[in-house]
């Protein structure tokens, strides 16, 4: 099943286009709607085009990230939707290609989808809509309006593509108004004065070369502010390692379900590393007590030497 042109334009809407390569918020090379060379479709393209790997600098016209969006959802994303979920009414499989695009593909078995594809469509659209929404540990204002929309369109088949003007309209200033909140915080926790947010964007773009600084918040500009964030995350999890392991917020009963991109940008992949480290270390006394005994023995016995 392919996604439809409908849903090819709202997955392009809440991606975003950004013609000039950037860093995602791990630092992964991105251009156009989030592409990166992890996609095998992006990478062949790439490759046959320029012989080599995506770089700094380089561009993209939106022509062809049109043409690309569209191919990776269809042979990558939306394949694995069919796959996992089954065929779907076409509103319902774009809103799930979504999910999978922004989320990846593991996002299809968490409960949302499990809701889904048990034929309670309601259930899943609110699940969706209330969660999967942080980066960080903080929940983000474009991430809470992307889940809400899916939810919509998972569950009533609405796009967000209304034909009457006045209702774009809305939409539109809806969606500059959750950038600038989400700017604001951003800036805010980053120590930028946010009376003047226009100033305060175009400061942080001149401070975190080679954003273009033009005092919009699009998606590179998000990108390096996460990155910095998780830095500062990263740092904070260092000087407190217990309570670390808790900081991203996110309930036992979800953690089957949360995108492991949320635990990395929380606490940046050293820092986890470090925080598990340094917890095994700690209760290396607990942890070897609770090893059977005939285990216990039998280790003992080897380094020994027999």
């Amino acid at each position: 099943m392919q996604i439809s042109d409908r849903g090819l334009a709202f997955v392009a809407r809440h991606e975003g286009f950004v013609s000039r390569a950037y860093k995602d918020p791990v630092g992964v090379l991105t251009i156009g709607y989030g592409f990166t060379m992890g996609s095998r479709i992006f990478a062949d393209y790439w490759r046959a085009r320029y012989g080599r790997g995506l770089m700094m600098g380089d561009t993209i016209d939106r022509a062809t990230a049109d043409m690309l969006l569209r191919k990776m959802i269809d042979e990558e994303y939306g394949r694995e939707v069919t796959r996992v979920l089954g065929p779907l009414p076409q509103h319902q499989h774009d809103a799930s290609c979504s999910v999978a695009f922004n989320l990846g593909p593991r996002a299809l078995t968490w409960r949302w989808a499990v809701a889904l594809k048990a034929g309670n469509v309601s259930g899943a659209a609110n699940i969706l809509g209330a969660n999967y929404n942080t980066a960080g540990g903080r929940k983000l204002a474009g991430l809470v309006r992307r889940r809400r929309e899916e939810a919509r369109l998972l569950r009533d088949g609405d796009y967000g593509d209304g034909r009457a003007a006045s209702g774009e309209a809305a939409r539109s200033a809806a969606a500059r108004g959750d950038a600038a909140a989400e700017a604001g915080e951003m800036l805010a926790q980053l120590g930028y004065p946010v009376t003047d947010l226009p100033a305060a964007i175009r400061k942080f773009q001149q401070d975190n070369p080679p954003l273009v600084v033009d005092g919009i918040w699009g998606p590179a500009s998000r990108s390096t502010a996460q990155r910095r964030l998780t830095a500062q995350s990263a740092g904070t999890a260092a000087k407190v390692m217990a309570p670390a392991a808790g900081a991203t917020g996110v309930a036992a009963e979800q953690v089957a379900d949360v995108d492991w991109t949320t635990i990395a940008y929380a606490l940046g992949t050293t820092g986890a590393l470090a925080v598990l480290g340094y917890l095994a270390w700690v209760n290396r006394g607990r942890i070897w007590a609770a090893v059977p005994a005939g285990v216990r023995g039998a280790v003992e016995n080897l380094f020994r030497g027999g």
